[in-house]
């Protein structure tokens, strides 16, 4: 059994999914390793299940807040920070339609202290503002997810099941619905934010300029963020159009302090999209499932 859960209630910065599984890979209960690692999360943990049928792991399952988060406070912020946080901020705003391929890897905290790591990659083709397809291949999790704008349709290729409830309306709103009403959440979704200055913001104790460094063979400015269970790091390109390149959390009141890791691999902005690349295509041999609110006894 996965190790025992933590509980929580409020919304924060990050939501830190079970990451103690003490699972071979290759066991089914080792979804759980494909946490859920967004910058709108710790604070409205709900330790319930999500699904009805054979128990679908769709985005991001299981889990639970670290501990409950104070109400949100203004950070005490590095004037840098601020700056290079609100010129992204304004430059997310003005991105339209985009696609991004993302790695990202997760620690796993062995019962003995051992950690072993998980790695997946993701491709986001993004159509404001109601257009969505995520696409994840790795070690744990094999999924698509498309948003057409009417639908919002999951599909777990490894488990050959799919569901389906209707589209909450923006990339935001669904989001958040995911979030909220079926505690799940999508890597990524963070580059999703229409207002990813506020998303970093809230529930942060302080914000560091740490200066410019590197991600890739990119030059970034890297940020330093504190907050009361999660620290995390981000580095933001130094150029004209300043993207996010990487993020790293550290859950640091986790036993082991497990990190999860995030880089875009490639960021094609103002892209031209057609309303086909988010029409779901599901194959035959799959069995559709209804998925449970977690306020919803099943």
């Amino acid at each position: 059994m996965a190790a025992a859960r933590r509980r929580g209630r409020g919304r924060g910065v990050f939501r830190p999914r079970q990451v103690h599984i003490h699972h071979p890979p290759g066991d089914s209960a080792n979804a759980n390793v494909d946490e859920l690692h967004t910058l709108k999360g710790v604070r409205n943990m709900k330790v319930k299940s999500m699904l009805l049928g054979i128990g679908l792991l769709l985005l991001i399952v299981g889990g639970a807040a670290i501990h409950s988060q104070e109400p949100p406070q203004t950070p005490v912020m590095a004037p840098e920070a601020q700056t290079v946080l609100r010129q992204l901020s304004e430059r997310n705003k003005q991105v339209k339609s985009a696609v991004i391929r993302v790695a990202d890897t997760i620690d796993d905290v062995q019962a003995d202290g051992r950690k072993l790591q998980f790695a997946h990659v993701r491709e986001l083709t993004i159509l404001r503002p109601d257009k969505l397809k995520v696409e994840t291949t790795g070690d744990v999790t094999n999924r698509t997810l498309w948003l057409d704008g009417k639908t919002l349709t999951v599909l777990d290729r490894d488990k050959k099941v799919y569901a389906q409830v209707p589209s909450p309306g923006t990339i935001s709103q669904a989001v958040d619905t995911l979030q909220d009403k079926y505690n799940m959440s999508l890597p990524g979704a963070d580059l999703l934010s229409d207002d990813i200055y506020k998303t970093m913001t809230e529930s942060c104790d302080a914000i560091s300029y740490i200066g410019l460094g590197y991600a890739g063979d990119e030059k970034c400015h890297h940020l330093a963020f504190t907050g009361p269970n999660i620290d995390w790091q981000m580095w933001i390109s130094a150029g004209a159009k300043p993207t996010t390149r990487k993020m790293v959390i550290t859950y640091k009141r986790l036993p082991g302090q497990p990190q999860y890791t995030m880089q875009v691999l490639k960021a094609e902005e103002g892209a031209k999209i057609k309303d086909a690349a988010f029409k779901c295509e599901i194959p035959k041999d799959v069995e559709k499932i209804e998925l449970q609110p977690v306020n919803q006894p099943q």
